[in-house]
């Protein structure tokens, strides 16, 4: 039998929102869940949220009209000279140059409705690596529009790229692939990732946990690990911007999944069949992971965050059964948002929403 939960024992201290207004659009928010306690929760289709690309910098992805051998120090300044000028109504938002050099260090463009930034980076060749040509963005905030004038730039016949080339030979360092969930709390998922190293909690000022990040290893820069799974609370990202939720008052969560692709399988024309990112994560609802003792539940979900199993359920006085099923519950939660496969279906819809299949086909 379903076990049905008052509001009162909900897992933060925000209103409960059954019924969003407005509602998130179908063509991004396509799935709707009733969960048994009588909660309705909105799951988008995945979306690209940040992408970051590199290049060799070689003759070959020079544009059509560069001069004959042409050095890289040269394109490098030519294409800095391009990029300032501002092609296809684009904005300068910010540049580095190295007068000593003649080097471009980068250029970021603002282009798109909400003038999103596109750095284009260029790293000068080392002892260990040849000189690099990158560029990074966030896809979603880019747009159609704004992927529509990336292309016009990436494949200007005048310009200083071969379209062609860095098409085929550009690699991708790294994807933010991102799901949104409308109607449930950063407090009310239970995360997990196959490789999981330490965790990382952030609670507001409200005493509601915002943003959970999950790390793996450690480097020596990052002692804690890469982030390769975040959660966090899109409203009260928001509001410290001074802006109001995108849906009303319902709570919007984001699930992000940090991929660092490598070869043979991290070149951008094969990013529209990449594998499946959310077989290596689940993200399940709190409420649905025990079929009995919630308000139990509930406060042993909320001291495990910080404190061992063995010791919380020493504190809350659990039997070895309800302890062992809340350890395993917690530990491996049952992925009903979240999930491989069905999630990522919807793959081919989010290269759409955001424009990103216009840089991978060269339509614009």
């Amino acid at each position: 039998m379903p076990v049905i939960i008052h509001p009162k024992v909900q897992s933060s201290n925000k209103p409960s929102v059954h019924a969003p207004k407005p509602k998130p659009p179908y063509e991004t928010f396509p799935t709707k869940l009733t969960m048994k306690d009588g909660r309705g929760i909105w799951v988008s289709v995945p979306l690209p949220d940040r992408l970051s690309l590199v290049i060799t910098i070689y003759p070959d992805m020079y544009g059509k009209n560069a001069p004959a051998n042409l050095s890289v120090p040269e394109w490098v300044k030519a294409t800095g000279d391009y990029l300032q000028h501002q092609p296809y109504n684009t904005q300068v938002a910010g540049t580095k140059y190295f007068a000593n050099k003649q080097w471009f260090k980068h250029v970021t463009l603002a282009m798109g409705k909400r003038g999103s930034s596109v750095r284009f980076q260029f790293d000068e060749k080392t002892s260990k690596l040849p000189a690099l040509f990158r560029l990074d963005f966030n896809p979603r905030k880019l747009g159609r529009k704004g992927f529509a004038t990336l292309v016009s730039i990436l494949s200007d016949p005048n310009g200083p790229f071969q379209f062609e080339t860095f098409i085929e030979h550009a690699r991708v360092t790294r994807i933010d692939i991102a799901v949104d969930l409308v109607g449930v709390q950063v407090a009310d998922l239970l995360v997990r990732h196959k490789k999981q190293g330490k965790r990382s909690y952030y609670v507001g000022k409200a005493g509601v946990i915002e943003t959970l990040y999950v790390h793996r290893g450690k480097t020596k820069t990052k002692p804690s690990g890469n982030v390769v799974l975040t959660a966090y609370d899109r409203c009260a990202e928001r509001l410290s911007k001074g802006k109001v939720g995108p849906y009303g008052l319902a709570d919007v969560t984001r699930i992000e999944v940090t991929k660092l692709p490598k070869k043979p399988n991290n070149y951008l024309h094969k990013l529209a069949h990449m594998a499946d990112p959310f077989a290596d994560i689940a993200v399940g609802y709190a409420p649905e992971q025990i079929a009995s003792n919630f308000d139990i539940w509930r406060q042993y979900i909320g001291l495990r965050r910080t404190q061992p199993h063995e010791q919380v359920a020493n504190l809350l006085s659990l039997s070895a059964d309800t302890a062992k099923s809340f350890a395993s519950a917690f530990d491996v939660p049952h992925a009903n948002l979240v999930m491989a496969k069905s999630n990522w279906e919807s793959w081919q819809h989010g290269l759409s929403k955001t424009g990103l299949y216009l840089l991978l086909t060269g339509f614009n």
